[in-house]
């Protein structure tokens, strides 16, 4: 069974009238979404196109803060929940999903090094433990897979987190439409949070629901079609990786199939075509560069969204203080 990533969100209205801010938020939404779908035409799954998705997280990011300064809704003192708790609690979400992100990536990185190190061995022109390097990588990547299956635990907890409810409390313009534009960020962030961790971790099954959340708000129609195509393009490029690594990375699963050849031509421990097989550790060579290269570009992406995400929950906590120190 797929897991649900549609928050619940319950309108008044079947039709609601947008703030032009708001309006433009959705729309430069659906255009960058278009841009990542559009991605898969010519690319894999690949750490290029996570790099575009974080990217697009972050850009999501700076366009909420902006709408949100820029709308002065009041923020509530009480025990009422607002839009202040829903985006601190949203940006929360976000900044645990950016940590379990790089948790992934040090297991890439620790795959990487044994890869490395291998490397060095057998490249060596008397080498007698060819079997046993061989076997150190084929050993870290069930490692690996074992503490993938935890940190995939961690992270569709904080992911379904996400899909808790958001009130789209009152009946101003500005409200209702804030409401709509915290769905929309909301369902993208679950959506792209659960692409990653099938690109980064595991693969993982995603149901868009029946399309009643579009029929309510139709607003929404173009950006929640867009994230279902999105998900529908991303399991079309995925690789079916025979090694069971259980990652979609297509630099990952290049370095798998060259490691699974180099074993293949070990027999009891010995080489017959040292030529080949030494052809065969340079390409390793290649391809572990390009992971390595690739997972750089990413973390730093990573890295790039958490301080994003912190900068708008201080400037959040600004306005809180602010509010409060004026009496609200």
């Amino acid at each position: 069974m797929g897991r649900s990533v549609l928050p619940c969100f319950q309108p008044r209205s079947q039709c609601l009238l947008l703030t032009e801010d708001a309006s433009n938020f959705c729309s430069s939404l659906t255009k960058d979404l278009k841009r990542l779908e559009q991605s898969f035409a010519t690319d894999s799954v690949s750490l290029k196109w996570s790099v575009e998705a974080m990217s697009l997280l972050k850009k999501m990011q700076v366009e909420l803060l902006v709408l949100f300064k820029k709308s002065k809704l009041p923020i509530s003192y009480g025990a009422e929940e607002d839009w202040f708790d829903q985006y601190m609690k949203e940006t929360a979400t976000l900044l645990d999903f950016c940590n379990s992100l790089k948790s992934a990536v040090s297991g890439i990185n620790r795959y990487r090094m044994v890869v490395e190190l291998a490397i060095q061995k057998l490249g060596e022109v008397d080498n007698s433990s060819t079997m046993a390097d061989v076997n150190n990588i084929e050993f870290e990547r069930v490692h690996r897979r074992n503490h993938e299956k935890l940190l995939d635990a961690g992270v569709m907890k904080e992911t379904s987190r996400l899909g808790s409810g958001i009130s789209s409390g009152g009946n101003q313009m500005q409200v209702k439409s804030m409401a709509v534009v915290m769905l929309a960020a909301k369902t993208t962030m679950i959506v792209l949070s659960l692409l990653l961790v099938s690109a980064m971790v595991s693969p993982v099954s995603i149901d868009m629901g029946n399309g009643d959340i579009t029929h309510k708000v139709p607003q929404l129609k173009p950006c929640m079609e867009l994230l279902t195509q999105l998900v529908g393009r991303f399991h079309e490029r995925s690789p079916r990786p025979e090694s069971g690594s259980g990652l979609a990375l297509v630099e990952h699963e290049m370095v798998d199939e060259v490691v699974g050849d180099l074993r293949a031509q070990v027999v009891e421990g010995r080489v017959d075509d040292r030529e080949r097989f030494l052809s065969g550790v340079e390409l390793l060579r290649t391809r572990s560069a390009g992971l390595n290269e690739g997972v750089e570009r990413f973390d730093a992406a990573v890295d790039e969204v958490f301080e994003e995400v912190m900068r708008g929950r201080n400037e959040m906590l600004g306005m809180f203080r602010d509010g409060a120190l004026s009496g609200g």
